[in-house]
């Protein structure tokens, strides 16, 4: 069942709904069935139905409202957003941060065919939980798309050490949260610096490359090319530090363009290894092949480009 779903095999949906209707193995068909999102109209209404029968009273539900959430937003049905708005309410009402999180998360994916969702959300962004406070105000950029209400958010949100959530949210903003620029270079120009001690003093605490990886990409998505000269080197110390940010990396540097050209040695090298990334994991090889497909789509759109004019930092 899981194996068919996960190949996007519609011969395991009967398999899916029988576990879904008679709870046989319930939590295995719901982690599989965002793999199938042709067949929503079967899955989802079960998935709805299970939302809506959580006891949000309970630390510990039977069926966690997390996996539902995040089982729903791979769908795609807008038929889920009012049991995934009622879900937050509930968990807030009963203090339940950690299963709250996960639901803005997931309404915030339908984008404004949630907007239905905005009362329930925006209070979510004044909460004193800074996890589902980002996600709140993640939702609400998603769900409106208005810069003003979500910008004055941001400032608090990325005071908070290594909150991706908030820093990948600025990235998506995009031009607009300009005015974020400044501490996200200070927050990459900090981790250079901690990674450079670590180095010179010999530390067993490893360099933190994601730190990089993110800031780094959302000074691009707001900046870009005036940010280049050092977006740039900080995903390629990521890249070469840890292999396991490659996919992410790539994705920046493939959105960079022509400014991308420095790059191209690393990816050379890249494409000469026999395989990219720590291969004892279960996605190991789908990583391998999209670290790949990427590389070859970056060499085959910049190998004839003629070396770009030098970033100028701002």
């Amino acid at each position: 069942m899981v194996a068919l779903a996960g190949l996007n095999d519609e011969r395991a949906l009967p398999s899916l709904l029988t576990a879904l209707d008679t709870d046989a193995d319930v939590w295995r068909a719901i982690g599989a069935v965002g793999h199938l999102p042709q067949s929503a109209a079967e899955l989802a209404p079960r998935l709805i139905r299970r939302l809506a029968d959580v006891d949000h009273s309970r630390e510990w539900a039977d069926v966690s409202p997390v996996a539902l959430a995040s089982a729903l937003a791979k769908l795609d049905d807008p038929a889920a957003v009012p049991a995934l708005t009622e879900a937050a309410q509930a968990a807030v009402r009963h203090e339940h941060s950690r299963m709250a999180e996960p639901l803005p998360k997931a309404l915030a994916s339908f984008g404004p065919r949630a907007a239905a969702a905005l009362d329930v959300v925006r209070p979510l962004t004044a909460v004193a939980d800074v996890s589902l406070r980002t996600a709140a105000a993640g939702a609400v950029w998603e769900l409106e798309r208005r810069p003003e209400n979500v910008l004055p958010l941001l400032e608090g949100l990325l005071d908070g050490h290594r909150n991706f959530d908030a820093i990948d949210l600025a990235g998506r903003i995009g031009p607009p949260a300009a005015a974020a620029l400044p501490r996200l270079r200070q927050i990459l120009r900090q981790q250079v610096e901690r990674n450079a001690r670590n180095e010179q003093n010999g530390s067993a605490v490893l360099n933190d490359s994601w730190t990089l990886v993110h800031v780094a990409s959302a000074l691009w998505d707001i900046g870009g090319t005036s940010q280049a000269g050092i977006v740039m080197p900080a995903l390629l110390a990521a890249w070469k530090d840890n292999d396991s940010t490659a996919r992410d990396v790539l994705a920046c540097l493939n959105r960079m363009g022509p400014a991308a050209r420095p790059a191209l040695p690393q990816i050379r090298t890249a494409m000469q290894q026999p395989q990219r990334g720590e291969q004892s994991w279960s996605g190991a090889l789908a990583f391998d092949l999209e670290v790949e497909h990427t590389c070859r789509a970056i060499l085959a759109r910049l190998t004839d480009l003629p070396d770009p004019a030098p970033a100028r930092e701002e």
